[in-house]
């Protein structure tokens, strides 16, 4: 939930992520939060967008503070590019992993054929999902993980 991709479509998604982990805290062994930052070592950076590679676009929303997390740094749309994220949910016995944030045509629906690829079974919190790239990006994206995993 970073101040970058908080416009119109998602402005309100931090408070509800919080609201809905306090609501369902006795449910998650482990909650992860996902930060982006952009690199000269990106492909993202490679091809031309030099966005995100710092604050204040990378701070994270304040409301996200509200709840006791672990923050896991990438620069890659999906979390599961890394080693060390990988070895962060086989150290945690993680087999289920439940997803929602921004932006669900990038980063979450990345990151959820990832984990499927690896064999975790994939939950999509759809009420907890947005981007920043408008409607019709979200419901592809959407309609995408309706046809391949569950959604809430």
């Amino acid at each position: 939930m970073q101040e970058y991709f908080l416009d119109e479509n998602a402005k309100n998604i931090p408070k509800k992520i919080v609201e809905y982990i306090k609501e369902n805290r006795d449910k998650f062994d482990l909650i992860i939060f996902q930060k982006f930052i952009n690199n000269e070592n990106t492909p993202f950076y490679k091809f031309g967008w030099k966005r995100m590679m710092g604050p204040p676009e990378t701070d994270f929303s304040p409301e996200m503070d509200k709840v006791e997390h672990t923050l896991f740094v990438r620069s890659t749309r999906s979390c599961l590019m890394d080693e060390k994220f990988k070895k962060l949910l086989e150290e945690n016995k993680v087999d289920e992993i439940f997803l929602c944030g921004l932006n669900t045509d990038e980063a979450v629906i990345s990151t959820a054929f990832d984990a499927y690829d690896l064999g975790y079974r994939i939950n999509i919190i759809e009420s907890l999902c947005a981007t920043y790239n408008g409607k019709d990006s979200h419901d592809a994206a959407m309609k995408l993980l309706k046809e391949q995993f569950e959604v809430i």
